[in-house]
Parts: structure tokens; C-alpha cells; sequence
């Protein structure tokens, strides 16, 4: 099941330094999720847009935005 931005939010960590959601897409097919996810003091200068598997569960999905913003 997807989960919502705030609950990804929250995974990342609510601090100013965390990386913020800024806006979340939700394909109406398939099983992806779409994050757009700003660096901030975590990952400076960073803004991607980032896919993840709407299956897992959010601590996974912030891992997986993590490692995507410091490619």
C-alpha cells in the first residue's frame, strides 16, 4: 500500500536539516510512488525527483530517497 508524504516525511525526520517532501505524485498505475525531495542540510543543493515502490514501508522508502539524493 502507498504511503502518504507525511508518513514519509516523518521517516526522514521533521529537524531543519532534514531533507523535506515537497511535493508527492501518485501514478494511477503501477506500483510505483513519485517523491519530489529537497537536500536541505542533510544532502545541500540536492532536489530530485525520486521513484520508489509504493509496497514498502516508509522507513524503506526514506532509505531509498537517502541514497537517491546522494547519487
Amino acid at each position: 500500500m502507498a504511503i502518504t508524504s507525511a508518513a514519509l516525511q516523518t521517516a526522514l525526520g521533521d529537524g531543519i536539516e532534514a531533507p523535506q517532501v515537497v511535493m508527492a505524485f501518485e501514478p494511477s498505475q503501477g506500483t510505483g510512488q513519485q517523491w519530489l525531495v529537497n537536500g536541505r542540510g542533510t544532502v545541500p543543493g540536492r532536489v530530485r525527483l525520486i521513484t520508489t515502490t509504493a509496497a514498502d514501508n516508509a522507513a524503506t522508502q526514506a532509505a531509498a530517497v537517502l541514497a537517491a539524493l546522494r547519487l
